[in-house]
Order: structure tokens, then sequence, then C-alpha cells
């Protein structure tokens, strides 16, 4: 677990952040009001109170904040009137939204404590502030389009916000999880295309507004409220799907409890190598739930193998090393977790051909096999089981570079072993959630 000085050293890097971002939007929102005027008292209401909406009904999202489409309205008002207006808009949606459980009723109104306050409104103050600018300027200089649109300017505009909103919060959790600003930064820019897609709900919101007025942004403020909803069942539909999963994890470890926490580790494991290697998300979920679900075809094993101490009978291994093909065919008969199948029907395949139950080689085995393969062999080797105990890191380390062109894929074991060093501490520090 982190200790107290971590804690401690977490806690000042954090808080000096927050100053930081506190200051900037202060001295920014200075400036703004020595440069611009409100001119739309109207629309600076209206838009306020329906991005404190949107942000009061935002969505969570697991570990790594929420999201929100209040955007669609910043967006518009950055196109509809001022850098001054649309920051505070932003800031007023964010600091007057009461955030909202489902299930448990409203929590936290105006998003206590302090701290959280000042770093959310600071953040989307300088994001709104900074973008408009951009906005305005390059509107400036290449000034053609609709009397309040103009599209390159728009493009540059949204690329700036997505930087902006980006950056600051990967700062944010690569404080909180000691983790590489890259590597954080990396998974928050793969948000740029629901951005994109919320600034054009915005685009639409505008030109409603400038056509109907406050009238024409109730009308569309519905199907946005609507986009929020739809992309919860999203969420939720993904959540259940990892529920599913877990609970035939649970399955698996009954029928082999010395393994407990084995599918878990390995799903870290292996998402570790895959992120080091860079793959892209799509790919990464697909092995996560491999990995997941790689031995459940221990199921049809009888228990007394798979406990058995000592070492096996050649017919015995032999039952053992069914294990890979029954699985295959029990997800097989599953049509969402089917296009995973092969995974967990190849997974003690060997990058010579020496593997079961087919005896691909190094051209034949997918990426992802290769990376489950390596994740699954670590992580039993720094485990007890019951013909032996467990190896040491550096010795099970090693055993992977030592076996790389024959057991592993020699082309992926550097990055693996990075991402298996970085993993294991990580998971050491969260053994009552993995079952260390």
């Amino acid at each position: 677990m982190i200790n107290n000085k971590q804690n401690t050293k977490v806690n000042i890097k954090l808080y000096t952040y927050i100053i930081f971002l506190t200051l900037t939007a202060t001295v920014l929102m200075v400036y703004l009001f020595n440069n611009y005027t409100i001119n739309d008292y109207v629309l600076l209401v209206a838009f306020s109170v329906l991005s404190a909406i949107a942000e009061t009904f935002l969505i969570p999202l697991p570990k790594i904040g929420a999201v929100s489409v209040s955007f669609a309205l910043t967006f518009s008002a950055i196109l509809l009137t001022d850098p001054l207006t649309a920051a505070l808009i932003s800031a007023m949606g964010m600091l007057l939204r009461c955030p909202y459980v489902e299930g448990k009723g409203r929590v936290h109104i105006f998003n206590n404590p302090i701290y959280k306050t000042l770093f959310n409104v600071s953040q989307y103050i300088i994001n709104t502030g900074l973008a408009a600018l951009i906005y305005v300027y390059v509107d400036g200089k290449f000034n053609f389009g609709f009397q309040f649109f103009n599209p390159i300017a728009s493009v540059v505009c949204l690329l700036a916000y997505l930087f902006l909103n980006s950056f600051f919060i990967a700062v944010l959790m690569s404080i909180l999880l000691n983790e590489r600003l890259a590597y954080i930064w990396k998974n928050y820019l793969l948000g740029f295309v629901n951005i994109a897609l919320v600034g054009l709900l915005g685009i639409i919101v505008a030109f409603s507004y400038d056509r109907f007025g406050t009238t024409g942004i109730l009308l569309f403020f519905i199907p946005l409220m609507f986009a929020r909803y739809t992309f919860k069942l999203y969420l939720d539909m993904r959540r259940n799907y990892f529920e599913t999963l877990n609970v035939l994890v649970r399955a698996i470890e009954a029928s082999d409890p010395y393994t407990s926490g084995h599918s878990m580790r390995v799903s870290a494991y292996a998402e570790a190598i895959a992120r080091q290697l860079g793959l892209p998300q799509s790919k990464i979920d697909l092995l996560k739930s491999a990995a997941l679900l790689h031995d459940i075809g221990k199921i049809g094993i009888d228990k007394n193998i798979l406990n058995k101490k000592g070492k096996l009978e050649k017919e015995e291994f032999e039952t053992i090393k069914s294990h890979p093909e029954i699985g295959a065919a029990i997800i097989a008969d599953l049509s969402y977790l089917s296009n995973i199948s092969d995974i967990i029907r190849h997974h003690h395949e060997r990058n010579d051909g020496k593997g079961y139950p087919d005896g691909l080689d190094h051209d034949k085995i997918p990426l992802e096999t290769s990376i489950l393969t390596i994740a699954d062999a670590f992580d039993a080797m720094t485990t007890n089981r019951p013909y032996r105990p467990s190896l040491s890191l550096e010795s099970a380390l090693q055993e992977v570079i030592d076996n790389a062109g024959t057991q592993f894929n020699p082309d992926i074991v550097d990055e693996a072993v990075i991402a298996l060093k970085k993993t294991f501490f990580r998971l050491a520090e969260e053994k009552e959630d993995y079952g260390f």
C-alpha cells in the first residue's frame, strides 16, 4: 500500500498544481474582463443554467473521471459571443452543478470539497478562455464562412480545447496514480472523437439560437440530453459485459481455487504489455476479455487433477492440456464473446511450435495471443502452486528473457519485461483486489 510519506508527496504536488491552475485562471479572467464586455446577458444566464444541468447529469467513467455534454453549450457560446462570456458560462456550469449519483440521491452540491471545485472551475476557464481567444485570432486571419461560424477557426478551436482539457486532466491523474504523464495523456487524447461530436451539436445549437433565440436552444437541449442518455446506455452495457466476465471468472476459480486471482492478474499484465506496445484500445479490450477467461476450460477438468500436489501422470497432463480447447468451445457458443475464442484456444502455443493444442509457431500466433502467453506464464511463475513455490520477480523476469524465441515471441519480450515489472509492483499495492 502507499505509505504516509508517499501520500504527503502526492498531496504537495496535487495542491501545488491546483494552486497554479487557480492563479492562471484568475490572471486569464482579469485579462478577459479588461478586453471584452458581456453583450448578451440572456444568453449568459440561459447557457449557464443549461450547462449546470448538463454537468449535473454527467456520466461517471471508471477511474478516469466523467463525461459531460455541456461542451456543446460552451462551444456554442464561443461561436456566438466572446471569450469572456464563454469562459463565464463554462465556469458557472461547473460551479452551479449538483452532482447526482443515480439510485443514491443528490450529493456534494457545488462539487465539494473545495479543491475539486478549484481544479474543475479553473481548468474550465483556461480551456474555454484560451480556446475562444484562439477562435477570435484565427477568425480574424481567415475571415470567411457564416456570420458567426468560421469552419477553420472552429477546427483549430476544437483542437486547442482538446489539447488543454486532456493535458490538465492527464497531469492530475499522473500525480494521483504516480504514472508517466505521456502514458496517461495518450489515453485521454482518444477522447477527441467524443469532443468533436459534441462540438458538432454545439454548432447546431448556435445556429438554432441565432435563428430562434432562447426557444431554439431549448429545442436542441432535449436531443443533447438524449445523446447523454444514449452514451450512458453504452457504458452500462459495457459494464454489464465485464460483470458477466467476472461471474465467469468466479466459476473458473471455484474449479481451481488454488489459482484465485490468477485471471484478474493475467488480465492486468496483458493490458499493461499491450499498452506498452501501443496497441489500440479496441484490441486492448479484446485482450483483457480473453485474459479473464483464458482458463475457463478448467471447468471441464477433474478437480482432483487440477489440485493434485506433486507431479502429474502423463494421462493427467494430457487432460490438463485439453482446457484451452474446452474453453474455446465454451466461448464460441457465446455470440458476444466468440471473437476471443481463438486467443483462448492458443494461449499455450509456443513461439518454436512446440506448444498445444495446434502446434502453431511464431508466424501463425497472433500478437494478442503472444501477449497473453507471456502474461499467463509470468503470473504462474510469481505465485505459489501445489507443485512448487513462487519465483522471485527477478527470477521470473529472467525466465521470460531466457525463453525469448522458444516459448515467447522475441519481438515483444523487451517491452513486456518493462510492463510486467511495473505492473507487478502496482498489483502488490492492490493485493486485496487481485487475490495476492
